[in-house]
């Protein structure tokens, strides 16, 4: 009966996203959800028994399935039922298969490496599942939650406030449209302070300084070289040179332009003095004319749009910098920015929530700035942010962790929502390693031998199958929904975050192996010099995996023609789509129309992803790891006893005996086809929507 389960949930589940994506029913009312979710259960029993010969099962399942969404309803009582009935089958299906694979090995009589890299495939699997019902929880608590947690500002609270400009390197154009901007702000008690972070060059930070005196008495200017912590470091000294009176403080980018009613509207927030913060959305300018930039603006804009929302319903939301206020004996009490971390405004969030305080999160937006315009400072951009999340959760992992001692005093929603920040950046690990062993089959499959991991073929191969198809599906509702954005567009955003797997898995790897800081290295451009072939340079290594990606799916369709490696083929097709995504990026970037504000902008900190410390290269580690992994799975590849028929040609993968019934022949006895015995990789987290975008 257990192969039956993990057939009938994970159809169920697949055909549940199919229904909740139709406009308005995830939010549909119990007299049309409960009929809807019914028959989607006795249709999903029906296949079963179809596909598995087990029509008892087909028949007894649905009652499985009607309880498991009774029991999600009762704890998610603010969800529609097909809301609910989706996740609980999502979870029910993830859950059985991986109590399958676990099975499996040894039911079948692997030796003891069989078994090892059986497991080590089921930890993928676990971890790459555990993400994308997480991923479908954000989604479905922001789409048919009925209630929302709202928090009231006073209006009239007004506590002296200072605005803190951190930059570094950034034109003279772009700041003044910034500082002015900030001087129309309709606020009495105001400082603006120029947070100026070892700029080398007197002329530009020069420029900038006679900038704010020109502004008036409001702006402060500070000019720090050199100074350590990066820019936490800086704002730790900027704050320390600021009066006693001032209560709050401000953080916004050198690019961005805001709205003179933001402090108005928002400060009355820390009248209550529980908050600690008030976080805006981040939003951007200047894009529509682009689709790649349209593309890159809705892969932000998901973060605020989608995980922020559901993370302020358990009081869990980040910090995120700009755009965003914070009480400043909040920031004093835990001892400051974090200067050792290089997103230190997502840790400093994590400790102040610790303590008991509140994060507000307001959706209103206040700013805009500007994106970057070329792919590499946008790979700059997310390895900070990938690589600070992986700091933050190997400093605070104790706390994040349901069993450990804590210090901080979160509470399990809490704990949850920065345990799967921190964690969601593995995603694109899992994304490489999935694809090494769809590779090493393929490699098997053109040399007739047989990888030492577990075999998952016959009714099982729909599974992974399923999961990849409906993940796919939900990243793209999810995007058209929260962003009223076309199909195209939200193509685009995906492609986007698939575009920076490769980046996000060096900084990941460079976070394990090293809590210190550092920056990515990419090839540098000469100004008004030919920009295509940077642009695939940039991209070389995505592209070669994209590459190699498409030549595996062809040998494994020439090698083992068989319906197991059409699915295969089909998988790492999706890892070329992934990969691929990256040359795709960096060129569509190199297209954008550069009108005279853009190309200001080309030479601003923000666009390059400079900063004023020494970068590191940051692809040795992980390159030197994965050159050595391969090494010992061909080793053990090419030392395997090659399995063959009499002919020679590799032979079919046998069928899990786990439960499942045997198959009655409808013809002779047949004979051995050509197929690969590989693991049937689960879905990636990549192919369901996340907070990929986080700041």
């Amino acid at each position: 009966m257990l192969l039956q389960l993990v057939v009938f949930f994970t159809l169920a589940s697949a055909i549940t996203t199919a229904v909740v994506m139709v406009p308005g029913l995830v939010r549909a009312r119990a007299w049309t959800s409960i009929p809807l979710g019914l028959a989607i259960l006795a249709g999903a029993g029906w296949l079963t028994g179809l596909i598995t010969q087990d029509a008892v099962a087909g028949t007894i399942l649905p009652l499985f399935g009607v309880g498991a969404v009774i029991e999600t309803r009762r704890h998610l009582p603010q969800w529609s039922m097909l809301a609910a009935q989706l996740l609980a089958l999502l979870l029910v299906a993830s859950v059985a298969y991986l109590i399958y694979a676990a099975v499996q090995p040894i039911v079948d009589g692997l030796g003891v490496v069989g078994i090892v890299a059986s497991f080590v495939l089921l930890l993928l699997e676990a971890s790459a599942l555990a993400l994308s019902v997480y991923y479908l929880f954000e989604i479905l608590d922001v789409f048919s939650r009925r209630t929302r947690i709202a928090h009231r500002a006073e209006p009239s609270y007004r506590p002296k406030v200072a605005i803190q400009v951190p930059c570094y390197n950034e034109p003279i154009e772009v700041m003044r449209e910034t500082l002015t901007a900030l001087s129309q702000l309709d606020y009495q008690d105001l400082i603006v302070q120029v947070v100026d972070n070892n700029t080398r060059d007197p002329q530009i930070w020069r420029a900038l300084e006679a900038l704010c005196k020109e502004l008036g008495e409001r702006f402060q200017f500070i000019h720090l070289e050199p100074w350590p912590g990066y820019k936490a470091g800086a704002l730790n000294e900027a704050t320390r040179r600021l009066a006693q009176d001032v209560s709050i403080l401000g953080i916004v980018d050198a690019d961005y332009l805001v709205k003179p009613a933001f402090l108005k509207e928002m400060v009355g927030h820390f009248a209550d003095e529980r908050v600690a913060f008030v976080q805006t959305p981040q939003n951007y300018r200047d894009w529509k004319d682009s689709g790649y930039l349209r593309g890159l603006f809705y892969s932000y804009s998901y973060f605020f749009d989608v995980t922020m929302p559901s993370r302020a319903n358990r009081n869990a939301i980040i910090f995120a910098g700009t755009m965003g206020l914070i009480r400043r004996s909040a920031l004093e009490r835990i001892g400051g920015w974090d200067e050792s971390i290089i997103t230190e405004d997502a840790e400093a969030s994590l400790r102040m929530l610790g303590l008991g305080s509140i994060g507000v999160y307001e959706p209103t937006v206040w700013g805009e700035g500007l994106m970057p315009l070329s792919f590499d400072g946008l790979k700059k951009q997310r390895f900070r942010w990938a690589l600070g999340g992986i700091q933050i959760l190997r400093r605070q992992w104790r706390d994040l962790v349901p069993f450990a001692p804590h210090r901080l005093r979160l509470t399990l929603g809490q704990r949850l929502a920065y345990l799967f920040g921190s964690v969601h950046w593995f995603s694109d690990l899992l994304t490489v390693g999935f694809t090494a062993l769809l590779l090493l089959s393929a490699v098997a499959a053109a040399l007739h031998h047989r990888l030492p991991i577990r075999e998952l073929t016959g009714p099982i191969l729909v599974v992974p199958l399923a999961f990849l198809i409906s993940g796919v599906l939900r990243g793209l509702w999810a995007l058209r929904r929260a962003e009223r954005c076309s199909w195209g567009d939200a193509l685009r955003a995906l492609a986007i975050w698939f575009a920076l797997s490769w980046v996000d898995t060096l900084a990941v790897v460079r976070g394990l192996f090293s809590g210190q800081a550092a920056f990515l290295r990419t090839p540098k451009q000469k100004e008004g010099g030919n920009r295509l072939w940077p642009a695939i340079r940039s991209s070389a290594i995505e592209s070669l995996l994209a590459i190699l990606a498409v030549v595996g799916a062809i040998v494994l369709l020439l090698a083992a023609p068989a319906l197991a490696t059409v699915i295969l083929a089909i998988m790492l097709l999706f890892e070329a789509w992934i990969f691929g995504s990256a040359p795709w990026a960096s060129l569509a970037a190199e297209g954008i129309q550069l009108t005279p504000q853009r190309r200001i902008y080309l030479r601003s900190a923000q666009n390059t992803g400079d900063r004023p410390e020494r970068p590191s290269r940051a692809a040795i580690i992980p390159g030197a790891l994965a050159v050595v992994v391969a090494v010992v799975l061909a080793y053990g590849l090419l030392n395997a006893p090659p399995q063959t028929t009499p002919s020679g040609q590799a032979d079919l993968p046998r069928i899990g005996t786990i439960t499942q019934k045997k198959l009655p022949q409808t013809g002779p006895p047949p004979t051995p086809a050509p197929a690969t015995p590989s693991p049937s990789a689960s879905a990636t987290p990549s192919e369901s929507a996340s907070a990929t975008s986080s700041p």
